[in-house]
């Protein structure tokens, strides 16, 4: 089975940026290929790998709600599973599927059980799956995230930010899930560090903080010109810092297999 990694957190966290770069990670460094799986409705992953992303699963949803599909004598299950197939983009690394805006403020059951069936089934061929969920806790209170090795909570070095994690904790702790690890992470802090107040509050309401990364300066200006996360240095102080997070955290067989590979 695939290692299940989920990044999840408010939007403007970076916690896409921080997805891209985990994709960037293993697929450079381990030599492994990803199942990579944009479930933001913003739908930014696929632009920071440098993909163009075309079709996704909402696109399937309409089509098949409006009436608009052509079966083509093919049943409507496989129908899907063939659209689905096709909205993959695949880049040698890795491959995308981009799922789209949702449903509306009270119908998400049919674009979740489409998300949840394709993990399922890719799980068995990637040795890794990297979901950048939507903003919030939406994906955990409607089960979309499931069977996880390790949940990253991305936050902002704010009290609000403090204060979200502890939601998404609790609400993690109390769905019938399956979560292996959990782990804080506060992104994008400046020089000086955590603010004293910050500190008090994470103590105040038991959270305990992961991994720490830095405001980056060289991950900014690559946002700003719309480059992919792959033209950063690998000296990159953050994309460092996330690496040695990840041979922490990963399994040990996986760098043991890579460093091999490289004799």
């Amino acid at each position: 089975m695939a290692f299940n990694i989920a990044v999840a957190g408010k939007g403007g966290t970076g916690k896409s940026t921080l997805s891209a770069l985990i994709i960037r990670y293993i697929t450079e460094e381990l030599g492994k290929p990803v199942s990579a799986v944009d479930a933001d409705p913003n739908a930014s992953l696929g632009a920071l790998l440098g993909v163009h992303v075309q079709n996704t699963i909402a696109d399937i949803r309409e089509e098949i709600l409006e009436k608009k599909a052509d079966f083509a004598g093919m049943s409507k299950e496989r129908y899907i599973e063939y659209a689905i197939e096709e909205s993959i983009v695949e880049r040698g690394k890795f491959d995308i599927l981009t799922m789209g805006r949702p449903e509306g403020p009270k119908c998400y059951c049919y674009v979740n059980n489409l998300l949840r069936k394709y993990l399922d089934k890719v799980g068995t061929t990637y040795p890794f799956i990297v979901t950048d969920n939507e903003a919030g806790m939406e994906h955990l209170s409607r089960r979309t995230t499931n069977n996880v090795d390790i949940l990253l909570i991305v936050s902002e070095p704010t009290i609000v930010g403090a204060l979200t994690i502890q939601r998404i904790l609790k609400l993690a702790d109390s769905l019938p899930i399956i979560i292996k690890q959990k782990f804080c992470i506060l992104n994008r802090v400046p020089k000086d560090g955590i603010h004293e107040n910050l500190q008090q509050k994470l103590d105040s309401v038991g959270v305990e903080i992961s991994a720490i990364f830095p405001f980056d300066q060289e991950i900014y200006d690559t946002a700003a010109c719309g480059a992919s996360i792959f033209e950063i240095s690998r000296e990159n102080e953050l994309y460092r810092k996330l690496g040695g997070f990840l041979q922490k955290h990963l399994p040990s067989s996986m760098f043991e297999k890579s460093m091999a590979g490289h004799m």
